[in-house]
């Protein structure tokens, strides 16, 4: 269980809405206009039409990593992971956003980026611990959360100081 520790001075941003409403747009428009900001997005991956699971990209960079795709199709995904409903996860994507959180913090970034903090971070999974330390370093923080996990992720990661966005 990760220890809790101190609650972010300064503000932390929630961009809020349903699954597929555009909280990954709304996002990436925030970065967009911002200078001095790191971080990443959760894009979705096609196949056609049918989306079949998610890349890691930076969004300073551009660079990418794959993050989840569905079990039928996890061998993109490399050997190191773990699954979460439909879902199979990348472990070095995990790492690859941390290192995203580092470079940052190297660059003495204004404002870090991360997209999305769900189930799995509020079961001390996935971008957990990476969410500690950007609550704990000085910039500003925006990340995606579903509605229905918005109280959670207030509670579970101690956050008191936040402005809550829509995705309209």
């Amino acid at each position: 269980m990760l220890q809790k520790e101190k609650s972010h001075i300064g503000m932390v941003h929630l961009i809020c809405g349903e699954k597929n409403e555009g909280k990954t747009t709304r996002l990436r428009q925030m970065f967009s206009s911002m200078r001095g900001a790191c971080g990443f997005a959760a894009d979705k991956v096609f196949d056609g039409n049918s989306p079949v699971g998610y890349n890691l990209v930076n969004l300073r960079s551009g660079a990418a990593i794959p993050l989840a795709r569905i079990r039928a199709l996890s061998g993109e995904c490399a050997a190191e992971g773990f699954i979460n409903g439909s879902f199979y996860f990348n472990t070095a994507g995990f790492i690859w956003a941390r290192e995203v959180f580092e470079d940052a913090l190297r660059m003495r970034a204004d404002a870090f980026f991360l997209d999305e903090v769900g189930r799995i971070e509020l079961g001390a999974g996935g971008h957990s611990k990476l969410l500690y330390a950007a609550l704990n370093s000085e910039m500003k923080i925006y990340m995606t959360v579903r509605n229905s996990n918005f109280k959670d992720v207030l509670r579970v990661f101690g956050i008191r100081n936040y402005t809550r966005i829509g995705v309209r």
